[in-house]
């Protein structure tokens, strides 16, 4: 479903990646494991286009998106990708509801009806329709996480891309939230690419890479 060949970034005169060659198939569960430094959060952005390699390829879907402008990466972010966050990146005077209506809200392809659909159906799935109309000011970090994997799903996206979700929250609280990124998974048919330093977290994924300052290593 998507590939990077042979892709290298530099900032400055660092060597941030090298080479690096990544693959994740339609539905797959992957996660990517490195310390602190060794460019886990720069790959995430060249997956997500946000950031473009100094060389290589993006391939998604069997098509090479390395060479598009802002304009149609913008596009191909909102009508594929969706991004988690570590520290969750959610506007606490607004309710759940509201953050998540943010992720659909440039879509012009659905409906104000499919919207509220969606947004209701996501909300359920990710375990807090209970809260919908509270004010995400209000909520554990745990309850905080799950509403922002719900706006990164909102859109029906074929990769959800997450960085350190797990990284401000407690060990069961972070069982939990594995543990739904692996129902969702199953049951949306959503690809998922997991960023992680946690050992335990990588092991709970289907396919687990590690970067180091040397590359990035299969292991499954």
């Amino acid at each position: 479903m998507i590939k990077l060949k042979s892709v290298s970034k530099k900032y400055g005169d660092q060597t941030v990646l090298d080479g690096i060659n990544f693959s994740a198939k339609e539905n797959e569960f992957v996660s990517i494991i490195g310390k602190s430094g060794v460019g886990k959060t720069t790959l995430l952005s060249i997956l997500a286009g946000m950031v473009k390699p100094d060389s290589g390829e993006i391939i998604f879907q069997n098509q090479d998106i390395t060479d598009y402008n802002e304009e149609q990466f913008a596009n191909f972010r909102l009508m594929n990708i969706g991004i988690v966050f570590q520290d969750f990146k959610i506007i606490s005077a607004l309710s759940v509801y509201d953050n998540v209506y943010l992720a659909l809200h440039p879509r012009q392809d659905l409906s104000k009806q499919k919207k509220d659909e969606h947004i209701k159906n996501i909300v359920s799935q990710v375990g807090i329709s209970h809260k919908i109309s509270q004010r995400v000011d209000d909520l554990s970090g745990g309850e905080k996480q799950r509403v922002a994997i719900a706006r990164s799903l909102v859109g029906d996206p074929k990769l959800v891309l997450a960085d350190e979700p797990t990284g401000n929250l407690d060990t069961k609280t972070s069982t939990s939230i594995i543990e739904l990124f692996q129902k969702l998974n199953k049951e949306l048919k959503t690809t998922f690419v997991i960023i992680t330093h946690d050992n335990d977290i990588a092991a709970a994924t289907q396919k687990k890479y590690q970067l180091t300052d040397k590359g990035l290593i299969n292991y499954k």
